[in-house]
């Protein structure tokens, strides 16, 4: 279901008025297509009304007016990158948040998935807090995320690239898109994968034993 603005529909009055200033919101409702799911799936946002020119063989360039609608907001949230079963609540918790955010806020999505490193680093059992002059201080996400165990250390940068996109995401400036919030969810998926399911140790090992038979695995 869409509906034109008020202010959208007030302008049509105005003596320039064109088609593309129409402006809509709207709202529909999605099924999953697994037929193990078919959760249904409420969807709002906005719409707007393009003006497209194209060129006809018989009647030369024309213009034709085209509707697009851009979703702020799902519900249930959509999950935009596989998490492991083992993951933790919290960190499935901030993830979830981020989802949610993703369509409407890329930058306060953003800061939510960077909250999710936190949680990881708290579910490996990295410290937070040192003691300095007698003092409890806690221990900055960076410090943190170089201070992991040497099992893990090839992750660091990939989770130092999280912090840092997610530090953008919170100050002025360039604004962040929708595009460098999924540069968080694929490396943030890959860092996952590989604490939780270790896929790229079971690789390796299969490709060791591949390599070891000159062939097929028996």
């Amino acid at each position: 279901m869409k509906s034109e603005t008020s202010e959208s529909a007030s302008e049509h009055k105005h003596e320039a008025w064109e088609p593309d200033w129409i402006r809509y919101v709207f709202s529909c409702i999605f099924r999953c297509s697994n037929p193990n799911c078919k959760e249904p799936v409420t969807c709002t946002g906005t719409g707007r009304v393009d003006i497209v020119e194209y060129e006809d063989d018989e009647y030369g360039w024309v213009q034709s007016t085209d509707e697009r609608f851009t979703p702020q907001y799902f519900q249930p949230h959509l999950v935009l990158m596989d998490i492991p079963q083992k993951c933790s609540a919290e960190v499935c918790s901030h993830l979830a948040q981020s989802f949610t955010l993703f369509f409407a806020d890329p930058g306060a999505a953003m800061n939510c998935a960077r909250a999710a490193v936190e949680a990881l680093l708290n579910d490996l059992g990295i410290k937070r807090f040192a003691v300095a002059n007698g003092k409890r201080r806690p221990i900055n996400l960076h410090q943190r995320i170089q201070s992991l165990p040497a099992k893990y250390k090839e992750l660091t940068e990939l989770l130092l690239a999280v912090k840092w996109l997610g530090n953008a995401g919170s100050h002025d400036g360039d604004k962040p898109t929708g595009a460098d919030v999924r540069i968080m969810y694929d490396l943030l998926e890959h860092v996952l994968s590989e604490i939780y399911e270790g896929k790229g140790k079971k690789l390796k090992a299969i490709a060791k034993q591949v390599n070891k038979n000159k062939g097929l695995l028996k």
